[in-house]
């Protein structure tokens, strides 16, 4: 009998996933894929694969065998390391994590006027340190800009304010090589040093090729450094279809799994076995109103078959889910949220973020962010399925109450009872005691949520002088882009 609870969805069978990854190993040799930068074009010459200098860029085209050794390479699990021990997370299959924020949210609903406006680096330190309280969140990701600092410099203002807010693991985009090579730094100066980076590396650098089939210079760049630094890679493809790629499903997955696979061919010609995510989080062009809709079915459709694919090779997955198109934390928020969730979850991706953003992405909500938290935690409990290796134990205790009894005194019921999912948010009152508490509903409630943590809660702290060692590194790399822009 198994006991493997988990449940999931199999969308697609062994077959089909062979046969996107033939069209995906088309596509990398016979099209190929743009590159910018010449020093990533030599990495790329240097593992096998074959390219052409065509004026500005190079065109680089992938054979079966350089993508099958970077696939090969590539670890199937590995440690998401904290600050501390304590808030290590491993990746591995059947595990999942959720974090908030759909990458760098240029808007905010603040949390006192209610009133949208533009993120700055104190946003981000706020939303950085829900997160670090909330549970459910497993690790951090950059969910708002730094908008009120250099911009050639925001990604390096982004890990300062993150680094010091939480003791998670940290994603985020590192904005090129200079601004790389500032984050590692700072990095280094949290961990102890350059050797315990590689040991335990507590931030993960986001890479975004560009639909269709292209790696811009700050993608590879950053990609570069950060592997070569003992950092591990998340890809973030975003494609949208019938603009950026195929209007139909099966072209967005295999075109988005193209663009995947020559980031991992990239990050294990660099330092085999660095640690890579593989993203789906492409969507659609909705032609009819200009717009790029994240709470559809499509966004759910390209995920699984996304993640399936990534498990067909054994890569870790992260799926693009929880947005909304909505402006509110409202009822469509709700349903958005779920309709690209819950599916993430049963396919079985390591890592599941989208937690407050709404507006199609543009702004970070707090209300949708705590609300969020709870239906994730919902969400994990249904994927956690039925275990039956119980089975025989509970048939004892029906036998033992037999027809007519009670459950509530039983020793059974107070060794399982706080197994039973609970609600901190959503309400489960009766009305009279909901009237009572003023009847709000449950944005209200959640914005309450928010301001209540962020009043209360402090992250485990840094030392005196890892805050001085980077406050020293952001003004160095502040001042050196200021100095290269007169």
């Amino acid at each position: 009998m198994s006991t493997g609870a988990r449940w999931g969805i199999r969308a697609l069978e062994p077959a089909d996933l062979e046969a996107l990854h033939a069209a995906t190993l088309h596509i990398l040799w016979h099209a190929g894929v743009r590159v910018e930068d010449p020093a990533a074009a030599e990495i790329f010459a240097g593992a096998g694969a074959t390219v052409q200098t065509r004026g500005d860029h190079t065109l680089v085209r992938l054979p079966e065998s350089v993508v099958e050794t970077a696939i090969q390479s590539a670890p199937g699990s590995f440690t998401l390391h904290g600050r501390r021990p304590e808030d290590d997370f491993l990746i591995e299959p059947g595990a999942t994590g959720f974090t908030a924020g759909f990458g760098e949210h240029v808007k905010i609903v603040d949390l006192d006027t209610r009133e949208v406006r533009a993120t700055t680096k104190s946003d981000l330190a706020d939303i950085t340190r829900i997160q670090d309280h909330l549970d459910i969140i497993s690790f951090v990701e950059r969910a708002a800009c730094a908008g009120d600092q250099y911009p050639a410099v925001q990604a390096v203002h982004n890990y300062d304010a993150m680094v010091r807010s939480t003791s998670k693991h940290v994603f985020l985009g590192f904005g090129g090589q200079e601004n790389a090579k500032a984050i590692i730094a700072m990095a280094q100066a949290t961990a102890g040093g350059t050797e315990q980076v590689r040991t335990r590396p507590p931030v993960t650098c986001l890479v975004s090729p560009s639909s269709p089939l292209g790696l811009v210079a700050e993608c590879t760049s950053s990609l570069i450094e950060a592997a070569r630094g003992g950092l591990g890679i998340g890809i973030h493809p975003m494609s949208l279809s019938g603009a950026s790629s195929p209007s139909t499903p099966v072209g967005v997955v295999v075109q988005h799994n193209a663009e995947l696979l020559s980031a991992v061919v990239l990050a294990q010609a660099v330092r085999p076995g660095t640690p890579c995510l593989m993203a789906f989080d492409s969507t659609i062009m909705d032609l009819r109103r200009s717009a790029s809709p994240v709470g559809v079915p499509e966004m759910a459709l390209h995920g699984v078959a996304g993640i399936q694919l990534a498990r067909h090779y054994d890569i870790p997955s992260w799926a693009g889910a929880c947005a909304t198109d909505s402006k509110l934390p409202d009822a469509q928020q709700g349903y958005d949220f779920t309709l690209t969730a819950l599916p993430a979850a049963l396919a079985g991706a390591n890592v599941i973020y989208g937690i407050g953003a709404i507006e199609s992405l543009i702004t970070f909500d707090y209300a949708a962010m705590i609300m969020g938290a709870e239906q994730a935690g919902r969400i994990r409990r249904f994927a956690e399925g039925v275990d039956l290796a119980g089975l025989w134990e509970v048939v004892k205790v029906i036998e033992e109450v037999g027809p007519g009894g009670e459950y509530i005194s039983h020793d059974h019921t107070f060794d399982h009872m706080r197994e039973l999912s609970s609600s901190n948010l959503f309400d489960r009152h009766a009305r009279e005691v909901w009237e009572r508490d003023g009847s709000r509903d449950a944005a209200d409630r959640a914005y309450a949520v928010a301001r209540r943590i962020l009043d209360s809660h402090q992250p485990a702290p840094l030392q005196p002088e890892v805050e001085s060692r980077l406050e020293e590194i952001v003004a160095a790399r502040e001042e050196e882009a200021r100095a290269a822009t007169v």
